[in-house]
């Protein structure tokens, strides 16, 4: 199955969490650095919800980066002191700038000017290496530019980025993932997928993502697997109903599909478990049990045929290099 080959016009929505705003946003610094001019560290501190405050450490440009650390109010209150006018004066318009990089960046992509969401995403990422969101903007650039041996360089070092296994990146993982399906980089994009269903294991949209990146792939066991998974989160889904659909009348006039799901690694034996997985995924779809086991026997019968049929070819295929080393 070719990668250029597209069933539907469809990109299933993600889910976008809300993040809730901070009660309290401050920087603090170390009370044993307080007499330090040089060398000093700061924090960009944020009162959670739980008694607790998340510290990000600010790098040279006044922008927090790196993973956070979370500490009890206790620690808080015996080991750091707040720099009040610090966040005004420098952390705050820092910020400030910074998302205004990664907007016109986001900008720049959606208006498919791809060059100048290049420029903007690699200067925010001067100013902050590690920031989630110019990685990923990035990496969907090269994607839309057909670069994809910077886009691999680009996967790998969001991998590595531990700030990115966060829920509100959910859907960062599924537009990537959907970018390097429509590029061919099958494998990639499973890798992200399944990121995104780390972070949340409930959205019906992440699973039938999978499955259509394994139906482009020609993994045909694998795509009714995660099609089912998908109709069994959420069986209101109508693309992923009319995907089931599809597959079925396909198995039922694709003898080469039919052919490749009846293969495995011994080709004596009738793939029954795949059978169980298509009847499995018409039930999820809301076929009704008696037209489910009616439709998979159909199919198996046709698979045996065919295996009939390729065993006797085999075996006139045999008698013909007979007959040649006869003469």
């Amino acid at each position: 199955m070719s990668a250029s080959s597209s069933l539907f016009n469809y990109t299933p929505p993600v889910r976008k969490e809300e993040v809730a705003e901070p009660t309290f946003v401050t920087v603090v610094s170390l009370r044993t650095d307080s007499h330090r001019i040089q060398g000093k560290k700061y924090w960009l501190a944020t009162k959670l919800d739980n008694d607790q405050f998340e510290l990000l450490l600010l790098n040279d440009n006044w922008v927090p980066t790196g993973d956070p650390t979370i500490i009890g109010d206790g620690e808080f209150a015996a080991y750091y002191t707040l720099e009040l006018d610090y966040y005004q004066q420098h952390v705050r318009p820092a910020m400030e700038k910074q998302d205004g990089r990664l907007k016109r960046g986001e900008a720049h992509r959606e208006q498919g000017e791809l060059y100048s969401a290049e420029m903007e995403y690699s200067e925010a990422l001067e100013v902050d290496e590690k920031n989630v969101r110019a990685t990923f903007g990035l990496g969907m650039t090269y994607l839309a530019k057909g670069d994809l041996e910077r886009a691999q360089e680009v996967f790998a070092k969001v991998l590595q980025l531990k700030t990115a296994f966060a829920i509100e990146h959910k859907h960062m993982f599924n537009d990537f993932g959907i970018s390097m399906r429509k590029n061919g980089m099958f494998r990639e994009a499973l890798q992200y997928y399944n990121r995104g269903v780390d972070l949340d294991s409930t959205d019906e949209n992440l699973f039938f993502n999978i499955a259509r990146t394994y139906y482009e792939a020609g993994d045909w066991e694998n795509c009714f697997r995660y099609l089912t998974m998908c109709l069994e989160k959420n069986r209101g889904v109508r693309e992923a109903q009319k995907f089931c659909h599809y597959l079925i009348k396909k198995t039922e006039e694709d003898e080469s599909m039919l052919r490749e799901m009846a293969g495995g690694e011994n080709g004596d034996t009738l793939r029954s478990d795949i059978l169980n997985l298509l009847r499995k995924m018409q039930i999820a779809a809301g076929v009704e049990l008696d037209d489910a086991i009616e439709k998979t026997h159909k199919i198996r019968d046709r698979m045996i045929a065919l295996k009939e049929e390729d065993m006797q070819f085999k075996e006139v295929e045999k008698d013909l290099y007979k007959l040649d080393d006869d003469f």
